[in-house]
């Protein structure tokens, strides 16, 4: 049992250190083109206490010009809205074509007076723009919560930090991360047949799961956070043990169980932590987040030590 320990501690301070690097990243979410569709996601973005209001720049609120190509490269995502009617007019291609050379990731907001189909159609195949970037919205009834999580997968490794600084946007990346690493884990338990060769591909996620969730709240990454994180490799052996006995069962379809397990475990531990690490928050004292542990359930308590 001691290698899987040291190999545990490897693991956890190389996933700190990764996750550290990411959440260096200081560039801001880029709001530009028309502000008229943007205006109810900015306010949103802004609206939570806490909120670092240098993470959302309103860039250029007008047509935007070859040359902003350039500052808008440096943003984290670039959000862009534009007024339509039914096809896309030549100025909001002309828009596309700066945003597309900027080479970020896109949230492009398309709103029209009823949902400008055709539009979205012909943004998609403007160089550079990908259709899952393309959003439309209907005027007066913007689709707040959709644009959220559509921001929360563009943001990629730039979310961790993002949400630290912006508190109403955290749930959206914790969700997208939690549910990003159970898909990968279950797709990898189904597709490593040899006993235990997976172990440690599912616990380097689970391990990065836990330190990403901890940046979206703001938690200071160091090596003693490596420590701490000994115990999710316990879970995962634990797991492993129920796939196991369930494979006994279930021998036909155990590849299938196999996923399930590794799904449900990385993705289990998600809120438990989440939960943690937002009484570890900076600000709020050791002993405020002891009496909430305490307060919990005994269910939710064995959830915390995942």
């Amino acid at each position: 049992m001691r290698k899987p320990a040291v190999a545990s501690a490897a693991m956890a301070m190389k996933a700190v250190r990764d996750v550290r690097a990411e959440g260096g990243m200081r560039a801001p979410l880029r709001l530009c083109g028309t502000t008229a569709p943007l205006e109810e996601l900015r306010k949103a973005l802004l609206a939570a206490p806490e909120t670092d209001a240098s993470a959302v720049d309103v860039f250029a609120a007008r047509r935007l010009r070859p040359e902003d190509a350039e500052p808008l490269g440096r943003a984290a995502v670039v959000v862009y809205g534009a007024q339509v009617v039914a096809s896309l007019d030549d100025a909001t291609r002309a828009d596309l074509e700066v945003v597309g050379r900027a080479g970020r990731p896109l949230l492009a907001v398309l709103e029209g007076v009823d949902l400008p189909d055709e539009a979205l159609l012909e943004a998609a195949r403007v160089p550079g723009i990908h259709p899952t970037s393309v959003l439309p919205s209907k005027q007066g009834r913007f689709p707040l919560r959709k644009a959220m999580r559509l921001l929360a997968e563009r943001s990629g490794g730039a979310g961790p930090g993002l949400a630290a600084r912006l508190p109403a946007f955290r749930p959206y990346v914790v969700q997208r991360l939690i549910e990003s690493a159970s898909r990968r884990n279950g797709l990898v338990a189904t597709a490593v047949w040899i006993p235990g060769a997976d172990l440690p591909i599912l616990t380097a996620v689970q391990l990065r799961l836990v330190l990403q969730i901890g940046a979206c709240h703001g938690v200071e990454l160091s090596p003693d956070r490596a420590v701490e994180l000994v115990g999710v490799l316990g879970a995962g052996f634990g797991l492993r043990t129920v796939a196991r006995e369930l494979l006994d069962l279930v021998p036909v379809a155990g590849w299938a169980v196999k996923g399930g397990v590794a799904y449900g475990g990385t993705r289990a531990p998600g809120p438990g932590r989440r939960r943690v690490l937002r009484a570890r928050r900076p600000g709020r004292s050791d002993q405020g987040a002891r009496d909430r542990r305490a307060a919990a359930p005994r269910g939710r308590r064995l959830a915390f030590a995942a």
